[in-house]
């Protein structure tokens, strides 16, 4: 059976990414492993029952165990009797970064890392930080980093921001649990300029073509997105209708701070707001 590793600090925004890996794991029928990404706070949410209904409250810190079986119960209380539940468990021994990243490099069933974004901190300057950078770079299989604020834990659509590699076809794939798990439609996204040259129309047929060839899975089509504007945005996450996940092949540094600044602009600022899964660049 297959495993979500999730990388917390019990902060407000690591227990948001804690919530949405959970139902993840419950939709895919996957277990979930709990890593400290730091030293564990004074203070963890607590599931407390106010008026019937369930609300999390900052209680005394017990460790990880405690918050372990913090999320157990929000799990049951969120979920249908009956139902195939996942199985929560931690590893305490390592708070460094490397030494978790090693850790679950050995460990084969594990097929995403989950992590959260950090109080105070904007979601697109983590992704292109140093803390995130590393776990990225270290990762050997998607890493998937989820906004403070995150609500819509059913993803209807998935978009992928292609580079019209042959690498695109393969990171694509691995899409296709979570996409068939949810049922989501999937969009591939290529950003572009107003009148793309002849290679890149060529390039970007070939990659339509890999996707109806190669794919065995429904609900994917390619848009070709005009980014020629000066002010940049996320509003291309839109066409169609709402991206719920956006996922993203692994890039040179220097591209990955490119397009994660994006929607920082001169006179306004554009927020990206919803999970972003960063594929490994497969040799």
């Amino acid at each position: 059976m297959k495993t979500i590793a999730v990388l917390t600090d019990q902060s407000a925004g690591s227990h948001t990414a804690a919530r949405y890996a959970l139902h993840l794991a419950k939709k895919m029928k996957a277990n979930v492993l709990l890593f400290n990404l730091a030293p564990v706070p004074t203070t963890v949410l607590q599931l407390q029952t106010v008026d019937g209904e369930p609300e999390m409250e900052e209680t005394p810190d017990k460790g990880l165990a405690a918050y372990v079986l913090q999320l157990e119960q929000e799990l049951v209380a969120s979920s249908f009797a009956g139902n195939r539940l996942p199985e929560i468990s931690f590893d305490a021994g390592r708070t460094e970064l490397v030494d978790i990243m090693t850790a679950i490099d050995c460990h084969t069933d594990i097929a995403m890392v989950v992590t959260g974004v950090p109080d105070q901190e904007e979601m697109a300057n983590y992704l292109i930080g140093e803390n995130c950078s590393r776990i990225i770079d270290w990762a050997r299989i998607p890493v998937m980093v989820v906004p403070r604020g995150t609500v819509r834990m059913n993803p209807e659509k998935i978009t992928y921001a292609a580079t019209l590699k042959e690498e695109d076809i393969q990171s694509i794939g691995e899409l296709g649990e979570l996409m068939e798990a949810f049922a989501a439609e999937l969009m591939v996204a290529h950003l572009c300029g107003l009148n793309p040259d002849k290679e890149v129309k060529t390039k970007e047929k070939v990659l339509q073509t890999a996707l109806y060839r190669d794919l065995n899975c429904g609900g994917v089509y390619f848009r070709s997105i005009d980014d020629s504007q000066l002010a940049r945005d996320w509003k291309w996450l839109k066409a169609n209708k709402p991206t719920d996940i956006m996922a993203l092949m692994l890039r040179p540094k220097e591209e990955m701070n490119k397009f994660f600044k994006r929607g920082q602009n001169a006179e306004v600022t554009y927020h990206l707001t919803i999970p972003v899964i960063v594929m490994p660049k497969r040799p």
